[in-house]
């Protein structure tokens, strides 16, 4: 790492500011910031609600279908999600050459990250046997762990498009374009709404699937976003600014750099999933019960939780925009923004999980469930969802702050330090307190509340120490 060079003001960045000069208002501002998260923050939003509406279907077809569908969902989604947060990697090689004013290396950028996405598809199929292994291990009982089973499998199939949505969604993303991203993944979560409709409760003439008809909703609806970003990446309006047709080559240079970063970043990525994961299937052995109300609640907090993912990917977007215009000034402004407005959002989810608990947990309740079994439900899951209010409050720390070290480049840091305070910290105490102490649901959520807090903490140390600000990605090569 080279040592940071004295502040000074790129001319890139001067004939940006006075172009954009009414569409962003002040560099680094509110209003910028909101320009580009709002329609992330609204993709992602979306994907909560259909997430939210899959399962509270599942709930009314079974409470077995529902406590099976977040094992299942989240093993696959672990599996996939290093190859999807190596992929999407390509958001920051974009932001950092757009700034620079580099526009035929967007293009480039992007073309690696679907060779990336190419060699990754079998890749996925391949880890099907390590997921249903997984989920075998996890105890949950014969009938639940075939329900997971073969939810997994399905949707392991549609997850060989979330690396090329990951690519492909980077262009438009990295760029602040970000309306064309929220469009396309809100064309995949409506197909997926009404297929998940279709096939669960078996309308239209289609066969009563349950569980398995959710997993290939699932499945089938994420080749819609592909095929949306594909078709605006290569339509004439690209063409004569990006030469985006023309840059469809191997660059050496540009993969080994998505390698470089973008592969510690999908280990992050990948092991912050995966700890979530290995809660969930521990919880499980505590009960059907148990499992069902920590899948309830982890539902809930998708809302609160989601929404600030398109938060995050709009930090590293204007941090990678900025420090390619050796700006890291806006670049620290931008991330003090993107911080208060996400407070704001998570102060308000926080005082409603506070407020309203039951009203949430209310939702799911399906109706053939007697009221001694559900309300059991609520008793447990009241306590979880006022636990969860704390969480959100810390997690948004972690949130914005990782956002923010990607966009930079940091994610050797955000990789090791996810290795150490998931897999050192917080998973060995759970095993201890649910299978050696029995300390039950509470206790479980309770240390988990304390990880994020840690978690929260440690990014936000490694901002504000400023090393984000040595790191020269593309100058380095």
């Amino acid at each position: 790492m080279s040592k940071s060079e004295p502040h000074n003001h790129h001319p890139l960045a001067h004939r940006y500011h006075a172009s954009n000069a009414v569409a962003a208002a002040t560099p680094g501002g509110y209003r910028e910031v909101l320009r580009i998260a709002v329609p992330l923050i609204l993709s992602t939003a979306s994907l909560t609600v259909t997430l939210f509406v899959d399962r509270m279907f599942l709930s009314w077809h079974g409470q077995s279908e529902v406590a099976a569908a977040v094992p299942g969902g989240i093993t696959y989604f672990t599996l996939c999600s290093f190859f999807m947060g190596t992929a999407q990697y390509v958001n920051t090689l974009v932001a950092q050459h757009h700034g620079a004013g580099d526009k035929p290396a967007c293009a480039r950028a992007v073309w690696q990250g679907v060779f990336f996405s190419a060699i990754s598809a079998p890749l996925v199929l391949c880890c099907i046997p390590l997921g249903r292994l997984v989920l075998s291990w996890a105890g949950h009982g014969a009938d639940l762990t075939k329900l997971e089973q073969e939810y997994f499998s399905i949707l392991m199939v549609g997850g060989v498009m979330l690396p090329f949505n990951g690519a492909l969604s980077s262009f438009f993303s990295g760029r602040g374009e970000t309306r064309v991203v929220l469009w396309g993944n809100l064309a995949g979560n409506l197909v997926n709404v009404a297929l998940c409709y279709v096939l669960i409760f078996g309308k239209l003439g289609a066969p009563e699937l349950g569980i398995r008809g959710a997993g290939m909703a699932t499945a089938a609806s994420q080749v819609v976003p592909t095929i949306y970003w594909a078709t605006i990446f290569l339509s004439r309006r690209y063409q004569p600014s990006y030469r985006v047709r023309d840059q469809f080559r191997w660059d050496r240079r540009l993969f080994v750099m998505l390698l470089r970063y973008g592969l510690p970043a999908g280990t992050q990525f990948c092991l912050d999933v995966a700890a979530y994961t290995v809660f969930v299937l521990l919880v499980g052995r505590l009960g059907q019960v148990d499992l069902a109300v920590s899948s309830i609640v982890g539902s809930i907090e998708m809302l609160s939780f989601l929404p600030m993912v398109g938060m995050s990917i709009a930090t590293a977007t204007l941090v990678g925009r900025y420090i390619g215009m050796d700006e890291p000034r806006l670049a620290e402004k931008s991330v003090r923004s993107a911080l208060k407005l996400a407070m704001g959002y998570m102060a308000i989810m926080a005082l409603m999980f506070l407020t309203f608990p039951d009203v949430f947990i209310e939702v799911f309740r399906s109706r053939g469930d007697a009221q001694a079994g559900f309300a059991a439900i609520i008793a447990k899951g009241v306590p979880l969802l006022r636990l969860i209010a704390v969480y959100t409050l810390f997690d948004t720390l972690f949130i914005v702050y990782s956002g923010a070290l990607r966009g930079a480049g940091d994610t050797r840091f955000a990789m090791w330090a996810q290795i150490i305070v998931a897999w050192a910290f917080f998973v060995p105490p759970v095993y201890l307190i649910v299978d050696y102490f029995k300390m039950g649901l509470v206790a479980a959520w309770l240390w988990g509340v304390v990880y994020v807090i840690v978690l929260g903490v440690l990014f936000w140390a490694r901002f504000t120490s400023g090393y984000w600000k040595t790191i020269h990605m593309i100058r380095q090569g």
